[in-house]
């Protein structure tokens, strides 16, 4: 009983350092408060956005897993592209920018810093250092989604 104890204990002090990152990502976030309401016309174009969001990360997560680093680098580098609404301008009459509050870019400007990481990462062919950008990376995707769906 007592080996077994030990052994089970000494488990869990080696996971390795990305498995916090990975657990906190995959995990239901919790709910402050209700989600931010958008526009119907916002949500409408993101909605569109997000499904080739979808794909990239699709595509991101399977070459993730079997760690095929230029299809991580590519994949991590069309989300910086794709991640590319701008702010308004004052004098910018776009419905979309003036929908959209100052939060989501900054969830944007977080998305293609850790995606820019998670490239870098996949050129130096480091499965550790992927894996934590990836953890980084999900969380912010994560945090966006709580803040702005309705449970979907």
């Amino acid at each position: 009983v007592i080996l077994l104890t030990v052994s089970c204990s000494a488990t869990a002090q080696n996971q390795p350092a990305q498995h916090t990152q990975l657990v906190a990502a995959v995990s239901a976030p919790i709910r402050l408060r209700p989600p931010e309401q958008l526009s119907e016309t916002a949500r409408t174009i993101l909605r569109a956005r997000m499904l080739s969001h979808t794909s990239d990360m699709d595509t991101l997560v399977s070459a993730i897993m079997a760690l095929q680093y230029p299809e991580i680098h590519e994949s991590a580098l069309r989300i910086v592209g794709d991640a590319s609404l701008s702010r308004p301008l004052s004098d910018d009459a776009s419905e979309l920018n003036s929908a959209l509050p100052e939060k989501f870019f900054l969830y944007q400007d977080s998305l293609r810093l850790e995606a820019k990481t998670l490239a870098e990462a996949a050129e130096r062919q480091n499965p550790f250092d992927v894996a934590d950008s990836y953890g980084r990376l999900s969380q912010v995707c994560v945090r966006c989604h709580a803040t702005y769906r309705t449970g979907r």
